[in-house]
């Protein structure tokens, strides 16, 4: 009984250890680069996080969202995850062509395909498997609007239905 015992109790402490180590591991970030290279090789949707180093509402998504355990395990399982410094001063190869930083615009060229007209960070933008933009989702979203989100564009939900139907399908289920 005390082998059973403390096989069960090394279990325990084991999957616990694990379960940390996945979570202080967090979200795998890459570049826009790399995620079309893996997205070549292996077809995943990329989420797109577009941010700059001034902005508090990117800083408090990293904070809180982007640590919630829901949220890293589905972006990890399901997407490939993209940092992308709006304002970045360094050359981004995407699609076979060279984006630099223009200064008239303050914006590096490759993340003025993945914004709205208005702009606005953080910018959270959505690919398709093809590198086609889905959607492009401006603000800071709390981590259950993220995992809805995630779940709605990852499981393909999009394709057949609209996000508020969906969103409604969501609030009326069972719990």
């Amino acid at each position: 009984m005390k082998k059973i015992a403390g096989l069960l109790f090394f279990l325990m402490i084991s999957i616990s250890f694990q379960l940390s180590a996945q979570q202080a591991e967090g979200i795998k970030w890459m570049s826009i680069t790399e995620a079309e290279k893996l997205s070549a090789q292996q077809p995943k949707k990329i989420l797109i996080d577009i941010y700059t180093d001034w902005c508090g509402w990117c800083k408090k998504l990293d904070a809180t969202t982007y640590k919630d355990p829901r949220v890293v395990k589905y972006l990890n399982e399901n997407y490939y995850a993209v940092k992308l410094n709006a304002e970045s001063k360094e050359k981004i190869m995407y699609q076979n062509k060279e984006y630099t930083y223009e200064t008239a615009k303050r914006i590096n060229g490759v993340a003025a395909n993945f914004l709205s007209s208005s702009g606005g960070y953080p910018t959270t933008t959505f690919l398709d498997e093809k590198l086609q933009v889905i959607s492009i989702v401006p603000g800071y979203m709390q981590a259950d609007m993220m995992t809805n989100i995630l779940t709605f564009f990852g499981e393909n939900h999009y394709l057949n239905t609209d996000w508020n139907t969906y969103l409604s399908s969501l609030n009326s289920a069972p719990k």
